[in-house]
């Protein structure tokens, strides 16, 4: 299961990929199955099309298929969907080290002052400097 930081890494970096399978009016079958999961052992993301004359919507060839392989949707977005399996060979991606920078990177907490505050210590006070720009305005 991906956590939503990891899905939306995924996301990003499949925004540049070509789909390299279509599902059809023959549905999904065991020789595409088994391609797809050749596919998702030697790249570990994959872009896939539905046809509009498939029987299957995207979300749901999506799921089949991601629970015949063992696979995670990473993300669906009109006729096309981006599956993610991590290879067992060929890793690509490390999301668990993603995951550590990520939380490594997490900025700590602004205090932001409200304005009557910051006026007081400052000595900064804006209506009577708007007041003083109107003056000069008028001379």
């Amino acid at each position: 299961m991906l956590t939503s930081k990891q899905r939306a890494y995924l996301r990003g970096r499949a925004n540049d990929y070509d789909t390299i399978f279509q599902v059809g009016k023959g549905g999904i079958n065991e020789n595409m199955l088994e391609q797809i999961d050749n596919a998702l052992e030697a790249r570990e993301l994959i872009k896939i099309r539905t046809l509009e004359n498939s029987d299957f919507f995207a979300r749901e060839a999506a799921e089949a298929i991601a629970e015949e392989l063992g696979a995670d949707v990473v993300s669906v977005v009109g006729s096309r969907f981006v599956l993610y399996r991590e290879s067992k060979k060929n890793k690509k991606f490390d999301l668990e080290k993603l995951c550590e920078i990520v939380e490594e990177k997490k900025p700590a907490k602004k205090i932001v002052k409200p304005a009557y505050k910051a006026k007081a210590k400052t000595g900064f006070d804006k209506k009577a400097a708007f007041a003083k720009l109107k003056a000069d305005k008028k001379k």
